[in-house]
């Protein structure tokens, strides 16, 4: 009886658990993927993420870390998140208006610094990541801690994004590179013209 009560204690200390990160991953697993979009967002709400107007996710959401949920993630107006979305919230996570997100991607705010040579991984560090308005991130993209995603960029599916990403460019690859600048819509609409009247 005593071995039983000690291995519940060590199980309630080792789970720590906290009902709105269950609560938040359990409503948003049960309904199917790209259904009941709003109705999976408002019972997110009710778990304490906050998520702007008309801002919706298709799939599920887990949610990781220590740090509590309302403080710490906060998601603008507009956003389309397809899901199944990780996010670690041992730091602030901040996703500005209109940010759309593919399957599969991951925004992760721990790490470890280099340790010494008898244990590589060394000390635990925890870093904020801001994604700016009118990002697009792909699916299976991966945001390492730190990392501010500058207004109006495109992450490529299936990069893993480790330094700060400008505005307006296109960044893909593991680790992610610059790829392009992307034209505001003005200046790709003429060159578009351009291009059609001389063919």
């Amino acid at each position: 009886m005593i071995r039983l009560r000690k291995v519940l204690r060590v199980a309630g200390q080792e789970l720590g658990c906290d009902w709105r990160r269950m609560g938040a991953r359990f409503v948003s697993g049960i309904l199917p993927q790209n259904s009941f979009n709003r109705v999976r967002t408002a019972l997110l709400r009710t778990f304490g993420v906050s998520v702007g107007p008309t801002s919706c996710f298709a799939g599920s959401v887990r949610i990781t870390g220590s740090g509590p949920v309302p403080d710490l993630l906060s998601i603008g107006p507009g956003c389309h998140i397809t899901g199944p979305l990780h996010i670690d919230l041992t730091a602030p996570v901040r996703i500005g208006a209109r940010v759309y997100m593919g399957y599969d991607v991951a925004l992760i705010t721990a790490d470890h610094e280099l340790g010494e040579a008898d244990q590589r991984c060394g000390r635990r560090v925890y870093r904020a990541i801001l994604i700016e308005d009118g990002v697009w991130i792909g699916s299976r993209a991966v945001i390492l801690p730190g990392v501010r995603v500058g207004r109006g960029s495109v992450v490529a599916a299936g990069a893993v994004v480790t330094r700060d990403v400008p505005p307006h460019v296109l960044v893909g690859g593991v680790p992610a590179r610059w790829v392009r600048d992307l034209e505001d819509t003005v200046a790709s609409d003429a060159r578009r013209a351009r291009l059609a009247g001389a063919i």
